[in-house]
Formats: C-alpha cells, sequence, structure tokens
C-alpha cells in the first residue's frame, strides 16, 4: 500500500497522526524501557513445507511473528499480571483509539478479537428488537461468526448469494431489508472473496439501509485495500446514522492468539455492549495492541510482504489460467477446478494447510498469503497438483 493512499483512507491529519502516536509511545514508555527492542522486523526461516509441519494458509493469519518492539511490550506487560491493572490501561488504550479514529472513547468497544464484538452486537441487537430474533440479512458467501451467533439466538438468517463477479448483490440484499430486518450483517472487504464495494457505492447504500435497520460492517480487512475506490464507513457512524464498524489486532498487527479486537458505534449501543461482554481483555493484549499501534515499520513490512506474496501468487494463476477474484484483503480467492476437500488434501500432501469450504464455491479455495519465499514454493506445488 502506498503511503498517499493510506492517508487518503485515513481519518487521521498528519499531525494528528503524530500526536497519537506520541501518546501511544508515553502510554508505552514505562513497561517497555526496561526489556531492550531493536527495531528490526523478523522473518521466519524458510522452512521446506511438510505434512507433518505444513505452512499455515487457511486462517489469514500474518505470517510474520510479532514484532521486537511488540514481544517487548509483552514481556514487560508480565510484571502486571498479578494485577488488575487493565481497567486503566484499557481507558488509555480506548483515547487512543478514538483520537486515531477521530471518535470519542465513549464510541469504541474493545473486546477478544473482533469476533466477540460480532457477537455482542448480535446479541444486543436482538435483545433491542421489538419484534424479537427477527431476520438478518448477510451477503453470502460472508464471514458467518455474527449470523451464526444470532441463528443460535433465533433469528432467521437470509442470505444473499453474490454474483457472477463475486461481488455483494446490493439490490437483493436491499429487497430482503425492507421486508424487515433485525440488521444487516456486511464485510467490506469481504470474506471470503476479498472483493470490496467501492465507496461511491457502499456509503449511498448503507446510508439508505440505516434508514431501515441497523447496518454493521466489518471491516477485518480495512489495512490491507490498495483500491482507492474504498473508503471505510466511519463516517456514517460519526453522521449518527445506525451504522457499526469493527477491527481486529488479528490481522495486519499479527496478535491473532492474543484476541483484541474494536468496534466503532453510537455511544448509547456501546455502552449496551460493553455491559454484555462476558469478560475483559487481558493485560499482555492491551499492551501488545498498543505497541503495535505505535510500530509502523512492523505494519508497512507487513503490507510491502503481503503485497509482494500476492504479486507471486497471483502472476500463477495467471500462467496456470485459474480464476480468481480481485483481492483487497491478506489473502485471495480462487477457482483450484476440483473439490475443495480433494484440493485441501492434496495440497496439505505438499505441506501446505489450506482453506475451508465456503459452500456454494465448493471447487474454489481461500488462500491466505504467506512470505514470498514460502509463496514460491506452493506456486511450484500448485502447479503440480493442478497439472
Amino acid at each position: 500500500m502506498d503511503k498517499a493512499t493510506h492517508t487518503e483512507r485515513t481519518p487521521l491529519s498528519s499531525d494528528t497522526r503524530r500526536n497519537w502516536l506520541k501518546k501511544t509511545g508515553a502510554i508505552l514508555g514505562a513497561s517497555i524501557c526496561s526489556t531492550r527492542a531493536t527495531a528490526e522486523v523478523t522473518t521466519p526461516a524458510l522452512v521446506k513445507p511438510s505434512s507433518q509441519q505444513p505452512v499455515r494458509m487457511m486462517y489469514n493469519e500474518n505470517p510474520l511473528p510479532a514484532s521486537p518492539k511488540v514481544k517487548a511490550a509483552m514481556t514487560a506487560a508480565l510484571e502486571e499480571a498479578n494485577t488488575y491493572s487493565y481497567f486503566e490501561l484499557l481507558a488509555d488504550f480506548k483515547k487512543v483509539l478514538a483520537e486515531k479514529e477521530g471518535v470519542s472513547p465513549e464510541e469504541i468497544v474493545v473486546g477478544a478479537g473482533s469476533t466477540e464484538i460480532l457477537r455482542v452486537t448480535a446479541l444486543q441487537l436482538i435483545r433491542n428488537s421489538s419484534s424479537g430474533p427477527g431476520r438478518v440479512i448477510a451477503n453470502s458467501p460472508g464471514y458467518e461468526s455474527m449470523n451464526t451467533y444470532a441463528e443460535n439466538l433465533g433469528a432467521e438468517i437470509v442470505r444473499i448469494p453474490v454474483l457472477g463477479d463475486l461481488s455483494p448483490d446490493l439490490a437483493g440484499l436491499a429487497k430482503e431489508v425492507k421486508k424487515g430486518a433485525t440488521f444487516l450483517n456486511l464485510c467490506n472487504p469481504n470474506n471470503p472473496t476479498a472483493v470490496i464495494v467501492p465507496e461511491k457505492t457502499l456509503t449511498p447504500f448503507c446510508r439508505e439501509m440505516a434508514q431501515e435497520t441497523f447496518v454493521f460492517v466489518d471491516e477485518a480487512y480495512h489495512e490491507f485495500v490498495t483500491d482507492p475506490n474504498y473508503r471505510t464507513m466511519l463516517p456514517l457512524v460519526k453522521e449518527g446514522h445506525q451504522v457499526m464498524v469493527t477491527r481486529t489486532f488479528s490481522k495486519l498487527f499479527a496478535l491473532a492468539g492474543l484476541r483484541i479486537g474494536y468496534g466503532i458505534a453510537n455511544p448509547k449501543l456501546v455502552a449496551q455492549l460493553e455491559a454484555s461482554l462476558t469478560g475483559t481483555v487481558n493485560i499482555v493484549a492491551l499492551r501488545a495492541a498498543m505497541a503495535g499501534l505505535a510500530d509502523q515499520e512492523f505494519q508497512a513490512t507487513s503490507l510491502k510482504n503481503n503485497v509482494q506474496a500476492k504479486e507471486i501468487f497471483l502472476r500463477k494463476l495467471a500462467d496456470l489460467g485459474l480464476k480468481a477474484a480481485p483481492s483487497e484483503g491478506n489473502f485471495v480467492f480462487f477457482h483450484t477446478g476440483m473439490p475443495i476437500q480433494e484440493f485441501q488434501q492434496k495440497m496439505m500432501q505438499k505441506g501446505f494447510r489450506v482453506g475451508r469450504p465456503f459452500p456454494p464455491y465448493l471447487d474454489w479455495c481461500r488462500l491466505s498469503m504467506t512470505t514470498p519465499d514460502q509463496m514460491e514454493l506452493f506456486c511450484s506445488a500448485l502447479e503440480e497438483v493442478v497439472s
């Protein structure tokens, strides 16, 4: 992602960004000063893939381990593990996020990954509904965590298939919303297809739908987008519409195992969501996320790694004549030409663990990007398998 595009999509001016980074650094200072951290971002050593130790390419994880700065913050946080100091740090963390996003801390809810935010939001929206669990309208295939949780609470999930180009069927979604909906569940970029809806189309669509129901937009892959036609739906939240967006530290920041994410919504809903959370984010995750926000070098390296890996993979797909959806995430959805279970088995034999089935696209694969070196090895194995 080039600097101009990233700045264009970020609601902060350069001066504001410097200010919140300074504040983040100040908050972090006490916990990191006792642990030396080099600035160098490490790349995993290239190991020959095997079925016993396969390359992980199935969960859209960051293939780079957490940066030395983040590791130092996590190590220092262990000295606080005997205390409940996460209360104070959570308040500081929300202030940093709020300044970064241009909102108030009261509009930020933090949870165990964005998954907890998705689920507790489904719970609260159903609680707030005057007509019971009702209907949830969702793009399909899409990220199902929110849908399945709502379904377990008694909601009917109306899944609207994507169009032939794998983009969401906005007209079909709107038609179902107007029949009545508890909320509309969107993901942009979409998971598993990695396709975006451009801002000029999505903004008026979400604004219109928010007149009918609550609009939830999962932006877990927001930081990876390079298409200049993309924008976050955060401005609609700021305008007071029935819209919420979520972000995660699992992808770009390489903290999937620590489980930390956040949502941005109106203060009344945020207060309800916080009252419904069943636990708290731990002190190590909070310290790691704070350090990750300040570590722009690691963010840039992760983005560069993703772009290079995708370029290698997309060239190979073109050489092999395999179709792929236009990707704006850290994964690619492509046509394998064989049942996904067969493809999974064959790639595992080659030492690569690939994505699960996403009905009805059962001969397609969602492939997470890895390092460029590992991607070269994957491409060689792929050519053998599809040949």
